[in-house]
Parts: structure tokens; C-alpha cells; sequence
């Protein structure tokens, strides 16, 4: 169809990425002959010549994700657009298009506030492959296993109950989950204002966090501590200082993290085995 090379042309991405761990990270890092070469995007010139226009453009951050690329006066001849995009990363693109989106079209905002927050123990749901034997592993929510599933790391966790006191702002107060935990978080829809005609509304969830798994390589791999903090240059780096631990941090320390995790279950599980 025809396009405005020079007004908002967007090219969406939709896919997912099989991910890295810290030990492949680490060998990487460790390689001259391996560099992770993130997706960059490259137009062709009347001459066939291919340019680098974009160094990096960004991945799916996880499954079924869409990542937009601004491709605004960026495309050189007019009876030929054609754009690759070049990368060693194991990544599953299902669907591209493009498109003269309207960024004059209105909109509103509305912030909802949390209204509830529980934490409580679940189990695994069960795993299958979307879309096929080369699809991204998915999870069916309506089956689940409970029990030891692996090696937990040892540590304080949250405790079950209501956490939303901690949820409703981004600070060094947060929610510690153990695999198998699940966080139920409700918003009162009833609140929004009435939809105009013709329009439509999408929910956005907006999270800030980090993540830690068990791998060898991943610093202090064993235990949840030492926590992670806003301002921290690198990991493990204790909170700053104990003047900042011993107000307001240690009442929330205190107060949530009091759920003790062992690896004692892991264990016998392994004994029952070898018996």
C-alpha cells in the first residue's frame, strides 16, 4: 500500500526470545568468538548497498511481546523499501507490519490505585508449547502441581497476607515470592469514568522489580539475600549503610520478611530418590 516514508512510520514487532542464564552470560562474556549481536536494522540504497540505521532496535522482552521501531525518514529509495533486520539472537518473530500511525488521535490516562494485594502460596502451572513443538512455553493456569519442584534459595521471604502497603509505590520496600507463590492484586473498574462512543479502553500494568534464579553463576545463587535496592551500581551490594537500615527499613524488614525458606524439603526429596 502506499506509505508516508517521512510522517510516523512505525514498524511493529511481534515474538518472543529464548532466554540466556547466567552461565551462558558468563562463557559469553569470557569468548572472543561469541559477541551477542543485538538485532540492528539496515535499509538498502539504489545501489543494493545495505546502511545500518538503527545499531539496535530492542528485543521482546519475554513472550509475545510487540516492540515498536520508528522508521521515520529512514527508508532511502522510494520504488524499493526494503529493511532487514540482523541479529545472533535466538529470537521468534510471528508477526511484522507497519504502519502511518496517528499520534494526533485523543486519549486519557487514568491512574487506578490499588485496592487489595494478597500473597499466598499456589504451586506450578502446568507447561506446554504455544503454538506448537517451536512455540514459546506457555502456562495453563487450570492445572497445577503443588509441592517441591526444585531447590529453593534459602532466605527470608514475605510472609502471606496483605502486601499492598508495599505495592503502591517504587522504594526499597517490596514483595519477596518464593517459586510457587502467587500475588493476587485487585483494581475497582467501577471507578473509571464512562467510555465516550466509539472508544475503546486497554489496561496497562506497570511494575518495577528485579529477578534472581539458582543459577551457579549468579551471585549469592543460593540465597534471596542479600536484597536488592533502588541506586545499587552492583550486585551483591548491601543497602547502604546502617544508619538507612535501622529506621524505617527495619520495621519493614521486621514486620514482612519473616517467611523462613530451607532447602530441608529439597533435600529429603533427593534422599526418597536414591532410597
Amino acid at each position: 500500500g502506499t506509505i508516508d516514508r517521512n510522517k510516523n512510520l512505525i514498524l511493529f514487532l511481534n515474538g518472543w526470545i529464548y532466554p540466556t542464564d547466567a552461565s551462558i552470560n558468563v562463557a559469553m562474556s569470557q569468548s572472543y568468538d561469541y559477541k551477542v549481536q543485538a538485532p540492528c536494522l539496515e535499509v538498502q540504497d539504489g545501489q543494493g548497498t545495505w546502511h545500518m540505521v538503527i545499531e539496535n532496535i530492542g528485543f521482546p522482552s519475554g513472550k509475545d511481546k510487540t516492540l515498536a521501531v520508528d522508521l521515520t525518514g529512514k527508508i532511502i529509495p522510494e520504488d524499493n523499501p526494503v529493511v532487514r533486520i540482523r541479529t545472533n539472537m535466538e529470537i521468534y518473530w510471528d508477526q511484522i507490519f507497519y504502519s502511518n500511525v496517528k499520534p494526533e488521535s485523543p486519549y486519557n490516562i487514568h491512574n487506578m490505585s490499588l485496592e487489595s494485594a494478597d500473597l499466598h502460596y499456589r504451586g506450578f502451572s502446568a507447561t506446554y508449547r504455544k503454538g506448537g513443538r517451536n512455540g514459546p512455553f506457555w502456562f495453563d493456569y487450570h492445572k497445577v502441581v503443588t509441592g517441591q519442584k526444585w531447590r529453593d534459595l534459602e532466605g527470608r521471604y514475605t510472609r502471606f497476607g496483605d502486601v499492598r502497603d508495599l505495592l503502591l509505590e517504587a522504594e526499597n520496600k517490596y514483595v519477596v515470592m518464593n517459586a510457587g507463590d502467587e500475588m493476587t492484586v485487585t483494581f475497582n473498574q467501577n471507578l473509571l469514568p464512562d467510555l465516550p462512543a466509539g472508544w475503546q479502553r486497554d489496561f496497562i500494568i506497570y511494575t518495577v522489580g528485579w529477578v534472581k534464579d539458582g543459577d551457579l553463576n549468579t551471585a549469592s545463587g543460593n540465597r534471596v539475600e542479600p536484597y536488592p535496592h533502588h541506586g545499587m551500581e552492583t550486585y551483591p551490594q548491601d543497602f547502604p549503610g546502617n544508619t538507612e537500615q535501622t529506621g524505617e527499613l527495619q520495621t519493614y524488614f521486621r514486620k514482612y520478611n519473616t517467611r523462613e525458606v530451607t532447602n530441608e524439603a529439597f533435600r529429603n526429596e533427593i534422599r526418597n530418590d536414591d532410597e
